[in-house]
């Protein structure tokens, strides 16, 4: 639990009057050590002390006037109707949501002046929260000495040098149903390069979100992404499709070994699961295509506004894309052998491949080709020899179906005691013959 002391004004003054009085040998620290100011505000008030006696400096100056931060009761009851609209939101949040659409609002500038609102500070929505009792669902947790505490790492200097990466399942609407939200962040500024929802964390989430900050912003030096089984094969350390991907890009990627180790990223996860919801609900998105063409194409500059900050270095270390063909590089590739008749089998179907003008082309039968299929295009499948790159025909009615094996299934001690028979007399026959 975290506690603030509290200051006490008649002690450090009657310490400072017998300091100045020579009654006492003490130090102005320890004045505020003792009175629990700190020490720039027990000088201010030695000054002070000088000038007027210690009834007079006890006595606020703002004793029997309003205070500057009071608001009329209209202002109060607008708000607390305006809140009702967000039943579950912190107070920062609310405070901006406030402004922007009441306040700062051109539509709404009738009842500004009908109710004589005001622009207020942090310190009177967290007053007004306390008075009417809301509770914020933001929670800061006190500093524990007792708990190991990562050391703090100086951000990146330039944009691009270190890019982080994370995929989070959240009840994104409130309808009970979690999506993972596949995001990058830029290391040096906090920014959000790009975001994508899916049902899970998935393969295609984090190339949807790789594409879009490539095509945006440019290819970054690395990726610092945990160990997920769809960037970094736990079984024999072998690149997975997507680490093989950044790999033919020319990033680096490596590895967070926990979620503390790329706080970064999971602070701004908590930024946004905290916020999305009630944002969602304030701009009218109503399905999760809405919301990742939204989320990319005006959320992340909303939010970056608010969030992000400068980098210590102008220059950037993102790569423009250029002419870079990212068809050719984001797809699954697997080795294939060419069958009869020219043709590969891939997924329980034959596919032959084809020149730019729509006819096959002749592989040798036992030729090893690589097969790629689109990542985004599922049906998009084409074939890859000695760097040249071919469309394909799939074979339609010609499917390969997996081979069904007719498995006897045992009911009873007494069907396998006949099984048993059988089987030796077979064999009792065939010693015979033999």
């Amino acid at each position: 639990m975290c506690f603030i002391l509290k200051k006490d004004k008649q002690k450090a003054l009657n310490l400072l009057k017998q300091k100045v009085n020579g009654e006492i040998k003490i130090t102005y620290q320890e004045i505020a050590d003792k009175s629990n100011y700190s020490l720039p505000q027990i000088k201010r008030l030695s000054k002070e002390i000088e000038k007027k006696d210690i009834d007079d400096l006890l006595v606020h100056g703002l004793t029997g006037r309003n205070s500057n931060n009071s608001a009329p009761n209209q202002e109060i009851e607008y708000i607390k109707n305006f809140k009702n609209q967000y039943p579950v939101i912190s107070i920062a949040q609310f405070m901006d949501i406030y402004h922007e659409d009441v306040i700062w609002n051109k539509e709404m500038q009738e009842d500004v002046k009908k109710y004589n609102l005001k622009v207020r500070s942090k310190s009177f929505f967290q007053q007004l929260y306390k008075k009417e009792g809301w509770k914020s669902p933001i929670k800061h947790k006190c500093f524990d000495n007792k708990k190991d505490n990562h050391p703090l790492r100086d951000p990146m200097p330039r944009r691009g040098m270190l890019i982080m990466t994370d995929g989070t399942p959240h009840d994104w609407f409130g309808n009970g149903i979690k999506f993972s939200l596949h995001m990058t962040l830029d290391d040096a500024t906090g920014e959000i390069l790009s975001g994508w929802f899916t049902p899970t964390e998935t393969q295609l989430g984090y190339c949807y979100a790789f594409k879009i900050m490539f095509i945006k912003h440019g290819i970054p030096q690395v990726i610092y992404g945990d160990r997920t089984s769809i960037l970094w094969n736990q079984i024999d350390g072998e690149l997975t499709q997507v680490g093989r991907m950044l790999e033919e890009l020319g990033i680096e990627l490596i590895y967070a070994n926990s979620s503390e180790a790329k706080g970064k990223i999971e602070k701004m996860n908590y930024t946004i699961q905290n916020r999305l919801l009630n944002d969602i609900k304030r701009f009218n998105i109503k399905t999760y295509k809405e919301l990742n063409e939204w989320f990319n194409n005006t959320y992340i500059d909303y939010i970056n506004k608010k969030f992000s900050y400068k980098p210590k270095e102008e220059e950037t270390e993102f790569i423009p894309l250029g002419n870079t063909d990212l068809t050719k590089i984001m797809c699954i590739k697997e080795e294939r052998i060419v069958l009869n008749g020219n043709m590969i089998s891939y997924k329980n179907n034959y596919y032959i491949p084809i020149t730019d003008e729509g006819c096959d082309y002749i592989f040798y039968k036992g030729t090893k080709v690589e097969i790629w299929q689109d990542v985004f295009d599922t049906e998009l499948i084409r074939i890859c020899k000695d760097k040249k790159v071919y469309n394909t025909r799939k074979i339609e009615g010609h499917r390969k179906d997996p081979i069904k094996r007719e498995q006897k299934r045992i009911q009873d001690q007494k069907e396998l005691e006949k099984l048993f028979r059988e089987r030796d007399e077979r064999l009792k026959a065939r010693a015979k013959r033999s």
